[in-house]
């Protein structure tokens, strides 16, 4: 089954593969975060912690150690925190 990446709201490691998370529910995939990182596209995703990837346009807020992604807190941890914040552009 193929999901369009613009319906993704997070990828989340599940042990050796990912749940993709989509407003109409949840795909289980066979690939890590890291290999669904390389095929995303960069401008729409983030990596924001070892085992999450954010779709950017659905953050709703962020604080310096967390987002909010639609109304689910999701950990901001300081190794991603310079990358997600030149991604929406935020100079600290």
């Amino acid at each position: 089954m193929k999901v369009d990446s613009r319906i993704i709201i997070l990828a989340e490691a599940s042990g050796g593969c990912s749940k993709i998370v989509t407003k109409e529910g949840g795909y289980l995939v066979n690939s890590t975060l890291t290999q669904l990182e390389e095929i995303l596209p960069a401008a729409h995703f983030c990596r924001v912690n070892r085992s999450c990837i954010a779709g950017m346009d659905y953050i709703t807020g962020f604080s310096a150690d967390t987002i909010l992604i639609l109304d689910r807190e999701v950990p901001l941890v300081k190794a991603y925190r310079t990358h997600f914040l030149e991604k929406v552009k935020i100079v600290i």
